[in-house]
């Protein structure tokens, strides 16, 4: 049930507050938010063009590379993120992302200096420190740039970052395989024998310097929604936030557990996927690049259009679930494209059936991040950002990439079975994720009624 008395001090403190900050100002900041994870998405997606390459230069197995690809990453994310967030609920947003992003930048670049398993490892434990915070930070700030109504065009603004980051990491990191794979080692002094794909990862990490400009011209938006003796106490810690969680767990539980089915699937199809192309079709890392940029650059504008509409259209008709009901619509309409994706004759219906599931659970996103902010008090955003992260990376980052290797290795037992892989994950976690989520549809509206009984503008 909604904690009546945290909620009742939220909604009398915002009726005392100023206007919002102007549209211009925060649709501004939403844009330069969704820039930040583009890069943050840039960085993490060449990765997965270099699967091979790294694999094969460091001598690597389909395990230890699942390692670097998740698990590197996730490790530190995860003990980082969850703590970390209580700055994001106390401390200037705008500097700490600033520090996420010079942070992660950083390591990315290392990941090109590294020449074996154990330095690879430990530059990619670094992007995952600088990563940790930044999701909390931008979905803590966008929910003090817009109103409730509003916030889910903003969050849809947001994941255009993350398909439009997909999509260059595909198209630029392909050119930059072509342009460098035809170059000979380079010695450097200092720095020893530098490859091909170890160029491409450190001038991946030098985009970063562009980004940090755009960071630092940002404003920080006013806090909302909090009373002069909850900013006095210092906001409540991590254990309050367990306790109001475990407190209100029939509307977090179905986005949690969702999550974390759904986030295991698409980050070892994240990781593998220019090896599956490869395996299946015979296709190379730049070509792999090059179409499936093309395609997530093409869905971007589209799906961001679609993801404002769908909100939009329910909302009109009067739905206090929107929100949820959309969640659920777009992960039940995209499970059957994700399931038979992969099982595809040609490489070409592959991408079609890949793009149009993409695009389905592309449409639900905004409204997936924007039920997780409405239902959560201001000043514990930041750390329940920070737990819906956790899942998201301890669960799906950690392992999908793992769970992935082990599907090929003990399942099917053939590395050319990568796209049976695929499938099976496909066919178990996407029709469970989608049930829960319907399942929470109703404990959502429940909980929207009462925050709009009380007075809130939901």
């Amino acid at each position: 049930m909604l904690d009546a008395e945290t909620a009742g001090a939220q909604i009398r403190t915002q009726s005392r507050e100023e206007p919002w900050p102007p549209l211009r100002q925060a649709y501004r900041a939403a844009w330069v938010l969704a820039i930040v994870q583009m890069c943050a998405q840039f960085n993490n997606g060449v990765m997965t063009l270099l699967v091979e390459h790294v694999k094969r230069d460091l001598g690597l197995t389909d395990l230890q590379m699942s390692y670097l690809l998740g698990f590197s990453v996730a490790l530190f994310h995860v003990i980082v993120g969850v703590p970390g967030a209580i700055l994001v609920d106390r401390h200037n947003r705008k500097w700490l992302m600033a520090i996420s992003v010079a942070i992660w930048s950083a390591a990315t670049s290392a990941c090109g200096l590294a020449h074996s398993f154990w330095r690879f490892f430990a530059a990619r434990v670094g992007i995952g420190v600088g990563e940790s915070i930044s999701g909390p930070l931008a979905y803590s700030m966008l929910a003090d740039y817009f109103p409730p109504a509003k916030l889910p065009r903003a969050i849809a603004i947001y994941n255009v970052g993350f398909q439009g980051g997909t999509a260059l990491s595909l198209l630029l990191g392909a050119l930059m395989i072509y342009v460098f794979s035809s170059l000979p080692t380079i010695d450097v002094p200092l720095l020893g024998t530098l490859r091909d794909w170890q160029i491409v990862f450190i001038l991946t990490g030098l985009l970063g310097i562009p980004i940090l400009l755009l960071v630092s011209g940002l404003s920080e938006p006013r806090r909302r929604g909090l009373s002069a003796a909850m900013m006095n106490s210092g906001g409540p810690n991590l254990a309050d936030v367990l306790v109001y969680l475990g407190r209100n767990w029939r509307v977090y539980g179905p986005i949690f557990i969702g999550l974390s089915l759904t986030s295991m699937h698409m980050f070892g199809v994240a990781a593998w996927s220019a090896a599956f192309y490869s395996r299946t079709y015979g296709w190379n890392p730049a070509t792999v690049g090059l179409y499936s940029g093309l395609l997530n650059l093409a869905l971007a504008l589209p799906s961001l259009v679609a993801a404002i509409w769908v909100n939009d259209l329910f909302r009109k008709r009067g739905h206090a679930d929107t929100n949820m009901r959309v969640l659920a619509l777009g992960f039940s309409t995209a499970a059957p494209f994700m399931i038979l994706g992969p099982l595809m004759p040609s490489p070409w219906l592959a991408l079609a059936m890949s793009g149009i599931g993409s695009a389905l659970m592309l449409l639900a996103a905004p409204s997936l991040n924007s039920a997780l902010q409405i239902v959560t008090p201001n000043q514990m955003r930041g750390q329940m950002t920070a737990l819906y992260m956790f899942v998201m990376f301890a669960v799906g980052g950690g392992f999908g990439p793992t769970f992935f290797a082990l599907l090929t290795q003990h399942v099917w037992g053939d590395e050319a079975l990568l796209n049976y892989t695929i499938a099976t994950s496909g066919a178990l976690l996407f029709p469970a994720a989608a049930l829960l989520y319907w399942y929470g549809v109703k404990p959502y509206r429940e909980r929207i009624l009462e925050m709009r009984a009380a007075g809130a503008p939901v």
